[in-house]
């Protein structure tokens, strides 16, 4: 495959994609929140905790196999490696989204870093070595295009 290689997104674009790939997660919790009356028990619970585990650890494969996660298709982003160009791997995406944790855990400073970063990384992107870069939009799908 050849370097996916572009203009690096800006932090709205991203905030976007993820905002996408959040709801397609939390979403169906909310429903079953609604359809069990808010009364969720510890199997509920468990049920919900797996189901988004599942879908980041989801998302992340595609994001290390294509490039993308449904919400960076919607809005026209990919995620590469800073220095080939190329897509990052199942393994490296999974560890990305992990530590997006610290991201998170520093009141969420991590995630904003691409404002006035350089290259428009979140601390998980320096750590992983990855960069988030423009790439023509090809609309919602749960699954990359081949």
């Amino acid at each position: 495959m050849p370097p996916a290689t572009g203009q690096l997104a800006d932090w709205g674009s991203r905030a976007g994609a993820f905002l996408i790939d959040w709801l397609m997660i939390f979403v169906p919790s909310f429903i079953l929140d609604i359809l069990t009356g808010y009364t969720k028990g510890v199997a509920f619970e468990v049920i919900g905790w797996l189901w988004g585990i599942g879908m980041w650890t989801w998302f992340s494969v595609q994001v290390g196999s294509s490039g993308s996660s449904p919400g960076m298709r919607t809005v026209g982003l990919k995620c590469v490696s800073k220095a080939t160009g190329q897509y990052l791997g199942p393994g490296m995406a999974i560890a990305r989204w992990l530590l997006h944790i610290i991201d998170s855990a520093i009141c969420l400073v991590g995630w904003l870093f691409p404002i006035w970063d350089a290259n428009r990384q979140t601390l998980a992107d320096k750590v992983i070595g990855s960069v988030v870069v423009r790439a023509p939009a090809e609309g919602f799908s749960l699954v990359p295009r081949q």
